[in-house]
């Protein structure tokens, strides 16, 4: 377990178009207070920094992610501003890993020169970018939802590399309706063909409240069965790893030595602090939840106060069951020792058990005989050290670790 890291998390939540499977909070950028936001974004950094310095938390911060919505429909000068607030506020390590979501199309236009935004991102200290690409077929994209076009794409990446941009994330989305197995490999073909350090795979799911969930209910559309889109995923894990990709996650793939940092954090029991509509933060052992109301929220900041609509600090159970089911998505899954090292993040470590193998089924005792029979079956490996999903254990990978809930 990395403990004493701590992330940033940053929700930016404009879109220039909504996608049709989008669930996300998020909201049409042109129509949006974006310039309102953005200070009141800045406020909040300030007032939690103080917050924290005051109970006399000065700790330095090991990621910054900035996700959404597409952050990169703010301005230049709203970025930059935000980089400069967390800089000024918080003691962000010189090797930090700061990553930027960026939907392709939404970076600007090349007229001539290189792309503006991407050489000012790389001057406010990002130094990884994560692109939306979803799919590299234009019909695809058009059922999607999605405005960019897969010369987009290849444009993106040519000149973020030109701009020295040398960690850079592509999500592929599978199992998409009419899309078949050959389909998506050979959307897999064209993404590896730009060369990223790190892909994320994802298969289509169909959130309530919709353009495809009504599209379902309605039987206009119908969801691509189970054994098909686990036949796909199979067959992109194959293709990734003869391409040199670590499969080092459920959904992520990387380079050596580019596994995404932040997202880490968030597998490991970390600490990280949220800020920004309907963000969510975990620090000292509590939950937090920023409002979902984009009025309420900058009328609390210009109040004063942080914007939290929810607290819940985690139970010892709260914290060993999080790290079981977050640490099962790892390709190397969990060890008996880190596991109840989430535990003792609140329990006395002098407790009277016996070792951290034996603690850990003792308080997992109710799950030892099914999980005994999903390592039977060859969906788990249970050893001496921990548990790890096997791929074909990932299939059903939510009943596992539904187990140690």
């Amino acid at each position: 377990m990395a403990a004493g890291k701590t992330g940033i998390y940053i929700h930016i939540p404009f879109c220039v178009k909504k996608c049709n499977y989008c669930a996300f909070l998020s909201f049409d950028a042109e129509t949006s207070p974006r310039k309102e936001y953005s200070e009141a974004l800045c406020e909040e950094i300030r007032l939690r920094a103080a917050s924290m310095k005051e109970s006399g938390d000065t700790r330095s911060i090991d990621t910054v992610y900035i996700g959404g919505g597409t952050p990169s429909v703010l301005d230049v000068s709203q970025m930059r501003d935000i980089m400069h607030t967390l800089r000024t506020c918080f003691d962000i390590k010189e090797d930090a890993e700061i990553t930027l979501e960026a939907n392709p199309a939404t970076l600007g236009r090349k007229d001539g020169v290189m792309l503006a935004k991407l050489q000012a991102y790389k001057y406010i200290g990002v130094n990884r970018l994560s692109m939306g690409v979803q799919s590299m077929d234009n019909d695809r994209l058009h059922f999607l939802g999605r405005i960019h076009t897969p010369e987009n794409v290849i444009r993106d990446m040519k000149l973020a590399r030109d701009k020295g941009f040398d960690n850079i994330n592509l999500d592929l989305m599978f199992s998409v309706p009419g899309e078949t197995k050959e389909d998506a490999l050979r959307d897999l073909g064209a993404i590896l063909a730009t060369e990223p350090e790190h892909i994320s795979c994802y298969s289509l799911q169909i959130e309530e409240g919709t353009p495809f969930a009504r599209m379902i209910e309605s039987g206009e559309m119908t969801e691509v069965p189970d054994e098909e889109d686990r036949d796909t995923y199979h067959a992109i894990c194959s293709r990734l790893r003869e391409a040199g990709y670590e499969h080092y996650e459920i959904s992520n793939f990387a380079k050596p030595g580019y596994r995404s940092r932040h997202n880490s954090l968030y597998w490991d029991m970390s600490d990280y602090i949220a800020f920004g509509l309907g963000a969510s933060g975990f620090v000292n052992n509590t939950r937090y939840k920023n409002v979902s109301d984009i009025e309420e929220y900058m009328r609390i900041i210009g109040g004063g106060k942080l914007p939290v609509d929810e607290i819940l600090e985690n139970t010892p159970f709260d914290n060993i069951s999080e790290a079981v089911f977050t640490g099962l998505r790892r390709q190397e899954g969990i060890s008996y020792e880190d596991v109840i090292g989430a535990y003792e993040r609140v329990c006395p470590k002098d407790e009277p058990v016996a070792g951290a193998k034996e603690r850990f089924w003792e308080i997992f005792k109710e799950a030892k005989e099914e999980a005994d029979e999903f390592a039977r079956n060859g969906l788990l490996v249970i050893d001496e050290e921990g548990l790890r999903l096997t791929e074909q254990g990932i299939d059903i990978s939510n009943s596992i670790m539904s187990l140690f809930v």
